[in-house]
């Protein structure tokens, strides 16, 4: 990086005054076009700036007249993962390697590749690597403890989280994941600490301040919000797959309810599936509607079931709000895996009955609890008993046509006992 023009467009670029570098790297380029370090810091800044294809053809120019050039090489596959074309940055990432083998960085983005496709031992293998080098790249701890999670190994993924915490000890994310793995291992009182220290880094922390509540046995009457829609826009990506694994039926069931209830030719004019999620429910009920609504709090969630291309229409809005503002009457309202989310129900059964039209139906399923009206469980979901269920039913002009006891998902080696029900809206004359 010798010549002083490179260097005063280095200068700037370091100083973070991308205007002036660019400017100053392309002119340099415009008189020397085979200028490599100007080539491969123009690509770098444009990659910085997000102009990712610009980007990649600086840096593709720059690789092919120094392909000795590790560095070059990185950030060459750098570019290609934020295109998410995983096979090419892999491939740039190991020839960087195989100049230099011993950056931290490299072997870490590799590792990010290796888990994005699927290989967890060579993720592992890349990541244990670049903390042997780096022992304070907390950044690899947590994305190891991701693949120590999906490897089944739980106490290997907390272990990574205590070592994130020894060196940032506010990192609220692995206080977080920590505070998740005790309480998935019903060891409480390690899993509260976790979260009574994150209020104390954040006191407006609704997701901690919610979990405290339900590992000290305390029913609130619904789930934050921000929480829930955190939850799920975190869940996004893996949702379908992950409730795969662990079993779960509960739209398909109900559906099938509602058909032996009805019939096989049954057929609903306006629906609405509330908490529609990723669309799982919408696949199974969208052959009895015409017209499906489906609303969600998670945007991510909204973007998914938006992709399947089930709904006639989508909304990101909190159910009782929504139907406040609809002009609609409903003959079919489906919510499945939304009230573990709220304990107090009644709002929600009022404003289902004021959209009811008469003999529609009203679908939905609830974690079982034989005696409260609600509680909210150490899992921070809530449980329900039937007759709380019967109570809303009768106060809000609904019968319960159908209903029946299942195992709702597997929650590690145990079955979450669950109930479905099938409502229906009696004649209101």
């Amino acid at each position: 990086m010798g010549d002083k023009h490179f260097q005063r467009a280095y200068n700037s670029h370091m100083a973070g005054d991308r205007a002036a570098a660019r400017a100053q790297y392309e002119k340099i380029l415009m008189k020397q076009p085979k200028h490599v370090d100007a080539r491969y810091m123009l690509g770098t800044l444009l990659a910085e700036s997000g102009e990712i294809e610009l980007a990649l053809a600086h840096l593709k120019s720059a690789a092919s007249r120094m392909p000795h050039s590790a560095m070059i090489q990185t950030n060459l596959g750098n570019v290609y993962l934020k295109l998410g074309e995983l096979d090419q940055a892999g491939e740039c990432y190991k020839k960087s390697l195989r100049l230099d083998p011993q950056v931290p960085e490299t072997l870490f983005n590799l590792g990010v590749i290796h888990h994005r496709q699927g290989r967890l031992d060579e993720a592992a293998s890349c990541i244990e690597s670049s903390l042997e080098i780096k022992p304070s790249f907390h950044e690899a701890y947590m994305e190891l403890s991701k693949i120590y999670r999906e490897q089944n190994h739980p106490d290997l993924a907390a272990a990574c989280f205590i070592k994130v915490l020894a060196i940032k000890p506010d990192k609220i994310e692995a206080l977080f994941e920590l505070g998740n793995l005790y309480a998935a291992s019903q060891n409480y009182s390690s899993a509260s600490f976790y979260f009574k220290r994150i209020l104390e880094i954040e006191p407006g922390n609704e997701s901690a301040r919610h979990a405290v509540a339900a590992l000290s046995g305390h029913t609130t009457p619904t789930a934050p919000r921000s929480h829930v829609e955190n939850l799920f826009d975190d869940l996004s990506g893996s949702f379908d797959s992950h409730l795969e694994q662990l079993g779960y039926r509960t739209p398909e069931l109900l559906k099938d309810m509602v058909v032996t209830l009805a019939g096989e030719g049954v057929r609903f004019d306006r629906a609405i599936d509330l908490g529609c999620g990723t669309g799982l429910s919408g696949i199974q009920f969208r052959p009895l509607a015409a017209h499906l609504t489906g609303l969600d709090l998670s945007q991510k969630m909204v973007d998914q079931a938006r992709a399947k291309g089930i709904y006639d229409e989508l909304a990101k809005d909190d159910v009782c709000q929504y139907l406040d503002s609809s002009q609609h009457q409903y003959d079919l309202f489906i919510a499945t895996d939304v009230f573990i989310y709220v304990g107090e129900l009644s709002d929600v059964f009022g404003k289902v009955s004021a959209h009811a039209k008469p003999g529609s139906c009203f679908v939905f399923s609830t974690e079982s609890e034989p005696e409260r009206d609600y509680i909210l469980r150490p899992s921070g979901r809530y449980a329900h008993s039937n007759n709380y269920i019967k109570m809303l039913a009768d106060k809000n002009g609904f019968v319960i046509a159908s209903s029946q006891n299942t195992n709702l998902r597997r929650e590690g080696e145990q079955q979450i006992i669950g109930e479905l029900f099938v409502l229906r809206m009696e004649d209101r004359a």
